[in-house]
């Protein structure tokens, strides 16, 4: 009978006295299952594409695979031009987890030229595979897993391919596919859409300006654009507690580089504290910009003023060349791209403003630029947003078909 007790006691305990640690091993037996039945080394990442700043693509299609089986995809029937490694939307197809893809087939068209491209590529898969397990580590400094796979489709046919985690992006690979040539190039119907779209479209004469200012770099996207480690600040003659100010750079390859990221602190200095240029605390690995939108605007946003300001054809090499400081006679790098605007004349329909280039004990202008005020009265701006440098030269155009640009209205520096 005592034995009995004794048995009844301790089913008794275990059954109703220690219920959560029994839930708790049925929980770890349950993962432990789960995770047991997972493939192995699979990830959840999703497909994405992406398309150059004004160099969109039309009808963008990925597709990834493994082993010969078709595991992710995306595709859009419209156009895209987010910028160059910018994730845009679309139909997205696959399984949550997925095994990490050793091949890829894609195809779009063009948006400059209307080529259709068409074609695959083997994947680095050992070195995707490493960077899935490994992580991928923010501007914060914080672990972050990768969870998207970006086909970026560019004009000549160009294809990189990125992993994406957070804000972070790691080049895996570019390839070139195969010339399908002109997208309906006899559909007479096709045609007469193309040409009537082209005479109303807001974003084409946007494309097309860009287009005459910048062309079309082709060997851009196929051997891809050296990054520097810098930071771009704004400065502002009047006083800055006034004012709000929105700043986006484009790069040769159709990047933005935008104050909403974190690709640059776009911080604000003070208009007389602006010569005394430090070394950067943090380091921001960019392309160099080739052009910025600027805008200024009131804290009530009745007043603002834009400028799209268009950099000298050897900006690059004059920002990456060396300099000496002279307080050291060390050789140094320039770190800052500062744009500062000067002090308003309200009797004008613009101001003014400059470019410096900056680094430690060293400080040099660029160029000057003008920057439109809109009027509230005729709701428009009276003089052109466009400032071009002095001895600017406008590149050969590169595109397949001759086009009528429109008229560029812009100040040039003398």
């Amino acid at each position: 009978n005592n034995a009995v007790l004794f048995d009844k006691r301790k089913f008794i305990k275990e059954k109703f006295m220690y219920p959560k640690t029994s839930f708790f091993i049925y929980c770890f037996l349950i993962i432990g299952l789960f995770a047991s039945c997972q493939p192995k080394d699979t990830f959840s990442w999703n497909a994405g594409f992406s398309a150059p700043k004004y160099y969109g693509a039309t009808g963008p299609f990925v597709e990834y695979f493994y082993q010969g089986q078709s595991i992710a995809g995306a595709s859009s029937g419209v156009g895209i031009n987010p910028g160059w490694g910018i994730t845009s939307g679309g139909y997205v197809g696959g399984d949550k987890y997925k095994p990490v893809p050793d091949s890829i087939a894609v195809k779009w068209i063009c948006g400059v030229d209307r080529y259709s491209y068409e074609g695959g590529s083997k994947l680095p898969r050992n070195k995707m595979l490493e960077l899935f397990k490994t992580k991928a580590i923010d501007s914060y400094g914080n672990q972050q897993e990768y969870s998207l796979i970006v086909a970026g489709m560019a004009p000549g046919g160009n294809v990189t391919i990125w992993m994406q985690g957070g804000t972070d992006s790691t080049e895996i690979c570019k390839f070139k596919t195969e010339n399908k040539g002109v997208w309906k190039e006899n559909d007479a119907e096709y045609n007469k859409y193309i040409t009537e779209h082209r005479t109303i479209s807001e974003a084409f004469k946007e494309s097309n300006l860009f287009w005459k200012i910048h062309g079309i770099p082709y060997s851009v996207w196929e051997k891809g654009e050296k990054e520097y480690d810098y930071d771009i600040v704004f400065c502002n003659e009047d006083e800055l507690i006034k004012y709000d100010r929105r700043i986006t750079g484009y790069t040769k390859d159709g990047s933005v580089i935008s104050s909403n990221s974190d690709k640059t602190s776009f911080a604000t200095l003070e208009w007389n504290k602006k010569f005394n240029a430090r070394d950067i605390n943090k380091k921001y690995k960019n392309k160099i910009p080739v052009h910025f939108f600027v805008q200024r605007s009131s804290k009530n946003n009745k007043q603002w003023c834009d400028a799209e300001i268009i950099l000298p054809n050897n900006f690059e090499e004059l920002f990456s060349k060396p300099y000496i400081n002279l307080k050291t006679g060390n050789a140094e790098h320039y770190n800052r791209i500062i744009i500062g605007i000067e002090k308003e004349n309200k009797k004008t329909p613009y101001l003014f403003g400059r470019i410096w280039v900056s680094g430690i004990n060293k400080q040099d202008e660029i160029m000057r630029f003008r920057i439109a005020k809109f009027d509230t009265v005729s709701r428009k701006f009276l003089v052109s947003k466009y400032s071009l440098p002095k001895d600017f030269v406008f590149p050969k155009w590169e595109g397949r078909e001759p086009i009528e640009f429109q008229e560029l209205d812009y100040w040039q520096e003398k």
